[in-house]
Protein backbone atom coordinates (compact mmCIF):
# COMPACT_ATOMS: atom_id res chain seq x y z
CA UNK A 1 0.00 0.00 0.00
CA UNK A 2 1.38 3.33 -0.75
CA UNK A 3 1.82 6.41 1.65
CA UNK A 4 -0.65 8.54 1.15
CA UNK A 5 -0.03 12.12 -0.34
CA UNK A 6 -2.39 13.20 2.53
CA UNK A 7 -0.12 12.25 4.67
CA UNK A 8 3.38 13.84 3.36
CA UNK A 9 5.20 16.67 3.46
CA UNK A 10 5.99 17.62 0.04
CA UNK A 11 7.22 20.94 -0.15
CA UNK A 12 10.53 22.68 0.57
CA UNK A 13 8.71 25.30 2.41
CA UNK A 14 6.90 23.10 4.93
CA UNK A 15 10.46 20.97 5.46
CA UNK A 16 11.93 24.47 6.11
CA UNK A 17 8.94 25.53 8.33
CA UNK A 18 8.65 22.49 10.86
CA UNK A 19 12.84 23.22 11.07
CA UNK A 20 12.50 26.86 12.05
CA UNK A 21 9.14 26.87 14.24
CA UNK A 22 9.00 23.29 15.54
CA UNK A 23 11.33 21.71 17.90
CA UNK A 24 13.63 18.30 17.40
CA UNK A 25 15.19 15.08 18.76
CA UNK A 26 18.45 13.10 18.21
CA UNK A 27 18.68 9.35 18.31
CA UNK A 28 21.21 6.76 17.09
CA UNK A 29 19.81 6.44 13.76
CA UNK A 30 17.24 9.38 13.67
CA UNK A 31 16.48 12.36 13.96
CA UNK A 32 13.04 13.97 14.45
CA UNK A 33 12.06 17.59 13.64
CA UNK A 34 8.41 18.21 14.83
CA UNK A 35 6.05 20.62 15.09
CA UNK A 36 2.34 21.17 17.06
CA UNK A 37 0.55 23.90 15.93
CA UNK A 38 -3.27 24.45 16.38
CA UNK A 39 -3.19 26.10 12.93
CA UNK A 40 -2.19 23.07 11.00
CA UNK A 41 -5.35 21.26 9.99
CA UNK A 42 -5.76 18.21 8.96
CA UNK A 43 -4.18 15.15 9.93
CA UNK A 44 -0.73 14.24 11.00
CA UNK A 45 1.95 14.49 8.16
CA UNK A 46 5.44 13.31 7.42
CA UNK A 47 8.53 14.38 5.45
CA UNK A 48 11.49 11.74 5.09
CA UNK A 49 15.00 12.94 4.34
CA UNK A 50 17.44 10.49 3.27
CA UNK A 51 21.03 12.17 2.03
CA UNK A 52 23.46 10.93 -0.04
CA UNK A 53 25.43 10.54 3.04
CA UNK A 54 23.51 7.57 4.23
CA UNK A 55 24.70 5.51 0.89
CA UNK A 56 24.01 5.19 -2.62
CA UNK A 57 20.43 5.23 -4.23
CA UNK A 58 19.58 1.29 -3.22
CA UNK A 59 20.35 2.22 0.05
CA UNK A 60 18.45 5.21 0.56
CA UNK A 61 15.45 3.92 -0.97
CA UNK A 62 15.47 1.01 1.37
CA UNK A 63 16.01 3.19 4.62
CA UNK A 64 12.78 5.19 3.09
CA UNK A 65 10.32 2.17 2.32
CA UNK A 66 11.58 0.64 5.69
CA UNK A 67 10.50 4.45 7.74
CA UNK A 68 6.90 4.35 5.35
CA UNK A 69 6.18 0.65 7.00
CA UNK A 70 6.83 1.84 10.29
CA UNK A 71 4.81 5.44 9.57
CA UNK A 72 1.70 2.87 7.96
CA UNK A 73 1.81 0.29 10.92
CA UNK A 74 1.39 2.56 13.96
CA UNK A 75 0.16 6.19 12.23
CA UNK A 76 -3.09 5.55 13.77
CA UNK A 77 -1.59 6.97 17.35
CA UNK A 78 0.34 9.91 16.16
CA UNK A 79 -1.33 12.95 17.39
CA UNK A 80 -3.20 15.28 14.70
CA UNK A 81 -2.16 18.78 13.58
CA UNK A 82 1.07 17.44 13.89
CA UNK A 83 3.72 17.80 11.44
CA UNK A 84 7.14 15.45 11.41
CA UNK A 85 10.44 15.31 9.64
CA UNK A 86 12.72 12.47 9.75
CA UNK A 87 16.31 12.30 9.35
CA UNK A 88 17.92 9.35 8.84
CA UNK A 89 21.66 9.40 10.20
CA UNK A 90 24.34 6.99 8.43
CA UNK A 91 23.97 4.20 10.93
CA UNK A 92 20.54 3.91 10.23
CA UNK A 93 21.67 2.27 6.77
CA UNK A 94 23.04 -0.78 8.85
CA UNK A 95 19.97 -0.77 10.77
CA UNK A 96 17.35 -3.24 11.33
CA UNK A 97 13.90 -2.49 11.08
CA UNK A 98 13.53 -3.25 14.35
CA UNK A 99 16.24 -0.80 15.63
CA UNK A 100 14.45 2.04 13.17
CA UNK A 101 10.61 1.36 14.66
CA UNK A 102 12.17 0.98 18.19
CA UNK A 103 13.91 4.58 18.05
CA UNK A 104 10.91 5.77 16.32
CA UNK A 105 8.72 5.11 18.95
CA UNK A 106 10.96 6.15 21.36
CA UNK A 107 11.32 9.79 19.49
CA UNK A 108 7.90 9.82 19.40
CA UNK A 109 7.50 9.40 23.48
CA UNK A 110 9.65 12.06 24.16
CA UNK A 111 8.46 14.82 21.80
CA UNK A 112 4.77 13.39 23.25
CA UNK A 113 3.39 12.98 19.64
CA UNK A 114 1.55 9.53 20.34
CA UNK A 115 -1.46 8.64 21.79
CA UNK A 116 -1.93 6.81 24.71
CA UNK A 117 -2.39 3.39 23.65
CA UNK A 118 -6.33 2.36 24.57
CA UNK A 119 -6.86 -0.40 26.77
CA UNK A 120 -8.32 -3.62 26.02
CA UNK A 121 -10.45 -5.60 28.86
Amino acid sequence: MKFPRSRRLTRRADFQHVRTKGESLSGRFLVLGYLRDENLTGPWKLGLITTKRLGNAVTRNRVRRRLRGIAQRIGERYREQTWMVLIARNAAANATSEQLEKEWKWLMHRADLMLPREKTS
